[in-house]
């Protein structure tokens, strides 16, 4: 294919803006409610109090502790968009993504900023929605910072690298390999101690980090819901 199709009529903006800002509002709620919550009884916690030789319990859920694993299986709707000199293509994509993470740090911190870091791997099936239709198969790690808030609510910022191969040329690459970049923010809504409903809103660029040309780079707004589990 010696050069790029036209691209189709722009559309009007999606609905990406919009599930981005309602994430981030919620993000926010979570963090004023963690602010304004007052000191949990110590009667409430005593049912939660380890046994002699059993490791002590988390508080509520949503805290978790060093050594703790997520397994999480989430479905994304992304529309790219036209932002650091990416491609022009007016193309959706649906994203597919389980992922496993482990938690690395015990609490730390205070108030606002209380929460611990998390390593994530993140395999990904991604489909264009549209014609052509292309299948692109990749593998990213991410880092995840969880803010405890006292709640079941357990805001998130996460940021990582990775890399994909598709079955054809995305428009505006000049390879069917490329490097991908993504960060984002998200929640986990604690059904129990263990489970929660997630959503997210991610940016996500891929490029070929100039090995070919053109290297336009490919820039997409997804929004995740998913399930996860946590366990110790």
């Amino acid at each position: 294919m010696d050069s790029d199709p036209v691209p189709r009529g722009r559309r009007p903006a999606g609905a990406i803006p919009l599930v981005a800002g309602g994430l981030l509002t919620l993000w926010l709620g979570g963090a004023v409610a963690a602010q304004e919550m007052p000191p949990r009884p110590a009667a409430l916690a005593l049912p939660l109090q380890a046994q002699s030789g059993e490791r002590e319990e988390p508080g509520f859920p949503g805290l978790l502790r060093k050594g703790s694993q997520e397994f999480t299986f989430l479905v994304g709707y992304g529309e790219q968009a036209e932002a650091l000199g990416g491609s022009q293509a007016d193309r959706e994509f649906l994203f597919f993504t389980p992922r496993w993470g482990i938690i690395l740090t015990d609490p730390v911190g205070i108030g606002f900023v209380r929460g611990s870091l998390e390593f994530l791997a993140e395999p990904s099936a991604i489909i264009t929605a549209d014609e052509p239709r292309i299948l692109s198969g990749g593998i990213a790690a991410l880092f995840k910072f969880n803010f405890y808030t006292g709640t079941r609510l357990m805001p998130f910022v996460e940021a990582g690298a990775g890399l994909m191969v598709s079955t054809d040329r995305l428009e505006g690459q000049g390879s069917s390999f490329n490097f991908t970049l993504q960060e984002g923010v998200g929640f986990h809504f604690f059904l129990t101690r263990e489970w929660a409903l997630t959503a997210a809103y991610r940016f996500w660029h891929a490029s070929n980090a100039g090995t070919a040309e053109p290297n336009r780079g490919v820039n997409v707004n997804i929004a995740y819901l998913g399930l996860a589990y946590f366990f110790p």
